[in-house]
Formats: C-alpha cells, structure tokens, sequence
C-alpha cells in the first residue's frame, strides 16, 4: 500500500522520504492556500525534497481551463500529478490528458460511480473522501468496498488513494479494502508512530530480564 503525504510540513516529508515510505505528496487549493508563495514556488519546492510524486489540482471548472492549467502544471515536472474533480468536464478532461499522456488523479470522490468513470476515462489515480463519506453516510466501508470491487471486476489499472482519514483505525480500514494507496495528514501520521499500554509493558519485560542476566550485560556483542 502506497503512503501519501497531505501536508506541507517540510521536515515531516523529508522524515518520511528518509525512511523510505513516502510515494507522494498530495495538495489541493485549500493546502496550497495555506502559505504566502506562490503555488508554483511551493510545488516545485515538493519536489526537491522528497523523490516521489507531488499531486497539484486544477482550479478552473471548464473544459478549456482544466486543459489549459493541467498542461502548465505537467510542465513543471514529470512527477507531477494532475488532480481534477470527477465531473462532467473533469471526465472529459481526464480522457483528453490520457492522450497527452498526463497522469491525472481523480479527486473529490463520494459515490462508485465516480470511480468507474474515472477508470474509463484514463486516470491513474481516484482518490475517494473516506472520512468524509462516513461522516455522510456512515457507511464508508461498504462504499470503498463497492469501489475496490469495481476496479479488481473491471481489471482498471486505476489505483484507488483513500483520502480525507481522520484516524489510524480508518488507514487500517483502507488497507484491509485492498486499496492501493492512502493519503494522510500529519497528525494521522505521527498517530501511526505512538506507543501503546501493551507494547510498552512488552518492551519494559524485554529490558527487565536482560538487565537480570548478567551474561547479557557483559556481552561484547551488545554493547
């Protein structure tokens, strides 16, 4: 499974990188809203500090505005992938890239539909709002489930990115989905590296009984 970054914590995406589970960085124009620079500036300065992908979504609504600043974006890049709405025009759009052969993701996802047409259409990543949906609709597992099957029935080579996760449990959720990639916040994030009763009792038994052993704590090999 493919871990996304949504943040543009810096340290935290070279920590990330470092360790080497990063694929991505995704943003949208709530994220990229969130600095002075400008978006471009800020963009590019994803793709310096980490290897992988950096997806970066249109703003225009219409067919020849989603065409004109998906192309400016893959300028940028290789690496850079296009997210659009899955819309009408978004749909149109997607189909249209593919020929340039620009990756695009497909974003702002609620219901399968969307994902089938998405598949259709060409795009190489569609990224349902999970915690979103279950906020919704409560059933947020049956609805990415629903999606995963058409993908896995159809063969798409599309991948699903489960977006908008609130919560280790909810990444657990994807993961168990079969979904292919997830993207996450940085507070989900550092959630993922805390400790827990159980595993620090675990760990606290491991140091008492070498510490008991004096053999254990003379060993060169140890120390």
């Amino acid at each position: 499974m493919e871990l996304w970054l949504d943040t543009l914590n810096l340290d935290l995406i070279k920590e990330a990188s470092h360790l080497g589970i990063l694929t991505g960085v995704t943003t949208n124009p709530s994220i990229l809203s969130q600095t002075d620079a400008l978006p471009e500036t800020t963009i590019k300065r994803l793709l310096d500090i980490q290897p992988g992908y950096v997806a970066a979504q249109v703003v225009a609504t219409e067919l020849d505005g989603i065409m004109t600043q998906a192309r400016k974006l893959a300028k940028l890049d290789k690496r850079v992938i296009i997210k659009i709405p899955a819309h009408s025009h978004g749909f149109r759009a997607m189909g249209l890239l593919k020929k340039e052969d620009i990756s695009t993701l497909a974003t702002t996802i609620f219901e399968p539909r969307q994902i089938l047409f998405s598949a259709i259409a060409g795009a190489k990543y569609a990224a349902p709002y999970y915690g979103r949906i279950e906020k919704i609709e409560g059933n947020a597992d049956s609805v990415l489930m629903a999606m995963q099957d058409i993908v896995h029935k159809q063969n798409f080579p599309l991948k699903i990115l489960a977006a908008a996760i609130y919560s280790p449990t909810q990444l657990l959720n994807c993961a168990q989905a079969g979904v292919a990639a997830a993207t996450v916040s940085e507070k989900v994030y550092n959630m993922l590296f805390e400790s827990s009763k159980a595993i620090d009792q675990a760990l606290e038994e491991f140091e008492n009984a070498w510490q008991a052993n004096a053999q254990c704590q003379s060993s060169k090999l140890f120390s």
